[in-house]
């Protein structure tokens, strides 16, 4: 009975050493600022950021109205009120070996690191806790292999991960996602920055204002075929499933409409309507694509601008009289301004041909307004664009 007492005892005290333990750890990793040397746990510190280069070298304390460096050989990690820790660890600087701040991008299976010195950029890596390893964009001694093909092979055990190898971008934001998805080793498509060519056919017409223009407002405008070969570039916004992407894409285009009806005086008029147009389309959109693995459904919206390199635009009029005709050009200018500014909103589908290659299809619809007034013609217009990346 009295050595069952001891135990329990013992127990206890052996439970309430890890529960102080482990509220103490708690509060160190739990709150904001902190740092750890060999003999000393400092909390609640107000450890100022000077930025990726300093933070690398010093760790800053303010206390009252003084500052405080204290260097990786004598810190042996801290962190920033917004959750940033940063480790002291020796990595390799031109012939020499030494102790400096690393930032800590991510903690798992694979850790990853973020060096600044004063003339490089570099990321280091940590697999189940072992030596730490530099991982260059670039091999030396004339290699061809890069940071790509060092990812691959260090993360050969799971598959999921093995497309997005070749696509990640040697930055903080993009490495910190695929060594996120391999950790869990989940298999998710890795957002990258994109360019390549584009196709586009639709249907465009033209459009009277509010304001009605002389004789064009008897006009009745059909749609008019139109093709639109061009380039694009898609920029994803901080690793999300959103992007911004823009088109370049020209288009040529003619006009030709005729009207006819009779006024009160039993008179035919003949309104004939023509032009050419040469133009410039930049459409900047926010695309959201789901985030699937071989077909991604996406969704854009966002505003368009033309600008109508050529533009030649003529209205004729004539009247048949029972005894005789009428005929005249009524109006010459430019009916269709340089400059349209409008809305373009669609959906479409993207579908992965390779690790790097994909074809888009997407449908548009397009409302183009004429700047400077009202009495100019608009146009509308709906597209079927489809686009390869590089």
């Amino acid at each position: 009975m009295i050595q069952i007492r001891k135990s329990y005892k013992l127990t206890m005290k052996k439970g309430l050493i890890y529960f102080i333990f482990g509220i103490f750890h708690f509060s160190i990793y739990g709150q904001g600022a902190y740092f750890l040397t060999d003999s000393i746990s400092s909390t609640g510190e107000n450890i100022i950021d000077n930025g990726d280069l300093l933070n690398a070298q010093f760790c800053t304390v303010e206390e009252g109205k003084k500052s405080i460096r204290y260097t990786p050989y004598q810190v042996k990690e801290y962190g920033l009120n917004d959750g940033r820790i940063f480790f002291s660890k020796t990595i390799q600087i031109g012939d020499s070996l030494r102790k400096v701040f690393l930032l800590q991008l991510v903690k798992g299976k694979i850790s990853l690191y973020y060096y600044r010195g004063k003339s490089t950029k570099t990321f280091f890596w940590e697999k189940d806790s072992t030596t730490l390893h530099e991982l260059p964009k670039r091999h030396k001694n004339f290699s061809k292999k890069g940071f790509r093909d060092d990812l691959a092979d260090l993360m050969n055990d799971c598959d999921n991960v093995k497309d997005a190898t070749t696509v990640v971008n040697y930055n903080s934001k993009s490495l910190t996602e695929l060594i996120t998805y391999y950790n869990s080793c989940t298999k998710k498509p890795l957002q990258h920055f994109r360019y390549g060519f584009l196709l586009g056919a639709g249907l465009n017409r033209l459009e009277v204002a509010a304001f009605h223009i002389n004789s064009a407002a008897n006009l009745k405008f059909s749609y008019e075929a139109e093709f639109s070969p061009g380039i694009f570039i898609d920029f994803p916004i901080e690793m999300s499933n959103f992007s911004f992407h823009t088109d370049l894409y020209f288009t040529k285009t003619g006009y030709y409409f005729n009207s006819i009806y009779t006024d009160v005086n039993f008179a035919t008029k003949n309104t004939t309507f023509v032009a050419n147009t040469t133009s410039i389309y930049i459409p900047v959109l926010l695309r959201y694509t789901l985030p699937t693995i071989s077909f991604r459904p996406f969704f854009n919206t966002g505003l368009i601008y033309a600008y109508n390199i050529k533009n030649n635009t003529d209205i004729y009029t004539s009247t048949i009289y029972p005894s005789h005709i009428e005929s005249s050009i009524v109006d010459n200018s430019l009916l269709i301004t340089k400059s349209q500014i409008g809305y373009s909103a669609g959906a479409g589908i993207e579908y992965k041909l390779s690790n790097e290659h994909s074809v888009f299809i997407d449908l548009r619809y397009n409302k183009l307004f004429s700047l400077p007034n009202n009495y100019n013609l608009n146009k509308s217009s709906v597209q079927l664009i489809v686009a390869v990346n590089l």
